[in-house]
């Protein structure tokens, strides 16, 4: 199979919350957040990053140090007031859609694969 059928035959939508896709092209995995159906019939699937890389970084890191440079480890800047410092997001933010990708139907039929 080429492609990932998003309705079957009858026009239901087949693909679900939850469901594992990979990208063709770039082999990343994406976990099905949800799938939206418009009144008009367009299907927009919403996926989610993955939660943890799918490869293990290298076991040693090279460190170059130069020895001109002295050893800083965090500059900040002087705050005038402290309770600026802390943010706490509006009930609309909070929501997570802003981690989603929205991909139309055709697009997902074309570009992505069960796992």
């Amino acid at each position: 199979m080429n492609e990932t059928d998003v309705k079957d035959s009858r026009g239901n939508v087949v693909i679900s919350k939850g469901l594992k896709v990979r990208h063709k092209d770039s082999q990343f995995e994406y976990t099905v957040d949800s799938v939206l159906q418009e009144p008009d019939g367009e299907v927009t699937i919403m996926l989610a990053s993955p939660e943890a890389p799918r490869f293990e970084p290298a076991e040693e890191e090279i460190m170059i140090v130069d020895k001109n440079v002295p050893d800083v480890l965090y500059e900040a800047e002087p705050v005038d007031n402290v309770a600026d410092l802390f943010y706490v997001p509006d009930e609309d933010e909070t929501e997570a859609d802003d981690d989603l990708l929205a991909i139309p139907a055709k697009e997902f039929e074309k570009e992505y694969e069960v796992k």
